[in-house]
C-alpha cells in the first residue's frame, strides 16, 4: 500500500491566478489586448506579459493573433467559457451572500459628466417615483462591469456593443453648440456659424479618437464655417468641465444634448444656430448578464430609460419648434 498522502484539493495548487484569470477574461471579451489594458489601468506590455505567462502555464496558445486582430484559439474559447461561468457564480454567490446587507441600495456607476450634468439634479425625481430605492452613485471613467466591485448598475457612453453585461440603450444622441445667452448680444453676436471665428472654442476629449465622435471640424464642416479654425480653444478632459466654461460665457461648447437639457430649459445656455448632428455613439445602461431579479436594479432601470428619453424627447420638440 502506498504511503503517498492523498491530497484532495491539491488541483487547487495548479489554478493559475485570479489576477492572471483576470487579464485573459478582459482581452478574450474585447478581443484587443490595448482595449484591455485600458479597462484594466495596466500598460499593454503588462497585459500581453501575463496572457504569455498564462499560455506557458497551461502549455496552450489561448488565442490567434493576425496582425492587429486577436482572435480566440480553440483552447481559448474553451477557457473563456469556463472564466465566464466561473466568474458569474462566484458574483451570483456574493450577491446572495451581501443581499441582506445592501438591502434598498443601488450602486450606480457613471461618467463625471452624466453624474453631475444629468443624473444627481434628477434625483428628486426618482425619489418621487420609487422612494425606497437609495442610489450610491460611484462617478468614475473607469468602466466596471456590473456585478463586479459592489456596482449593481453602469451608464456609458459609447459605441454600445457589450459582450458581458444586458445593455439598453438610453437614447439617440445629438451634439449642438451651446453658450451663454450673453454672447448672442456681445461685441460679436453669433448670429451664424460664420461668426465663431470671433469667439472662443472649447473642446471636451471624450473618446477624442473614435471615429464616429462629432467634434468641432465635423460640425463646422456640416454647417459650411470652413474659415473658422476648428482646432483653437481650450480643451478639457471631461464635457461637464467645457460646459462649465460655457456658462461662465468663456466661449462656445459642443454638447450632447441630453447634458445641457435642464441649461436649455432654464435659459442658462442657449443653442444659437439649429443645427445638430446624430452620433452612433450614445448612452447605454448596462445590468449583469446573468444574475437574480433584483426589483430595485429593474425599478431604476425603467425609471432613467424613461427619463433620460422624456428629456430627449422634450429637447428635440424644443427644437424643432
Amino acid at each position: 500500500m502506498s504511503s503517498r498522502t492523498y491530497e484532495p484539493y491539491s488541483w487547487i495548487e495548479r489554478l493559475p491566478s485570479l489576477e492572471a484569470l483576470r487579464f485573459f477574461e478582459a482581452v478574450a471579451r474585447t478581443r484587443s489586448f490595448s482595449e484591455a489594458a485600458r479597462r484594466l489601468h495596466v500598460t499593454q506590455g503588462a497585459v500581453s506579459h501575463r496572457i504569455r505567462g498564462l499560455e506557458d502555464a497551461l502549455g496552450v496558445a489561448l488565442f490567434v493573433r493576425e496582425g492587429r486582430r486577436v482572435e480566440l484559439s480553440e483552447e481559448g474559447l474553451s477557457l473563456y467559457r469556463a472564466t465566464e461561468e466561473a466568474f458569474s457564480a462566484l458574483d451570483r454567490g456574493l450577491e446572495s451572500l451581501l443581499g441582506e446587507a445592501h438591502h434598498g441600495h443601488l450602486m450606480v456607476s457613471c461618467s463625471p459628466s452624466f453624474a453631475i450634468r444629468w443624473l444627481v439634479p434628477n434625483l428628486a425625481q426618482l425619489r418621487e417615483q420609487a422612494p425606497g430605492i437609495d442610489v450610491r452613485i460611484s462617478a468614475d471613467d473607469r468602466l466596471v462591469e456590473p456585478g463586479r466591485a459592489g456596482i449593481d448598475v453602469c451608464i456609458r457612453y459609447g459605441p454600445g456593443g457589450s459582450l458581458s453585461s444586458a445593455e439598453q440603450r438610453l437614447c439617440e444622441v445629438q451634439v449642438l453648440a451651446v453658450c451663454s445667452p450673453a454672447l448672442l448680444t456681445g461685441e460679436f453676436p453669433l448670429l451664424s456659424p460664420a461668426d465663431l471665428a470671433s469667439h472662443t472654442l472649447l473642446h471636451d476629449e471624450v473618446l477624442k479618437d473614435h471615429p464616429d465622435r462629432v467634434g468641432w471640424a465635423q460640425w463646422l464642416a456640416a454647417a459650411g464655417a470652413s474659415q473658422v479654425d476648428p482646432d483653437a480653444g481650450p480643451r478639457f478632459s471631461h464635457a461637464y468641465m467645457a460646459l462649465e466654461a460655457a456658462l461662465a460665457g468663456q466661449g462656445v461648447a459642443l454638447a450632447r444634448g441630453i447634458l445641457v437639457s435642464r441649461d436649455l430649459r432654464a435659459g442658462r445656455l442657449v443653442a444659437p444656430f439649429p443645427l445638430a448632428l446624430s452620433t452612433r455613439l450614445g448612452y447605454q445602461v448596462l445590468s449583469p448578464l446573468r444574475a437574480r431579479p433584483n426589483p430595485i436594479r429593474s425599478a431604476f432601470v425603467e425609471w432613467l430609460v424613461e427619463a433620460v428619453q422624456r428629456d430627449s424627447n422634450e429637447l428635440a420638440a424644443r427644437r424643432g419648434r
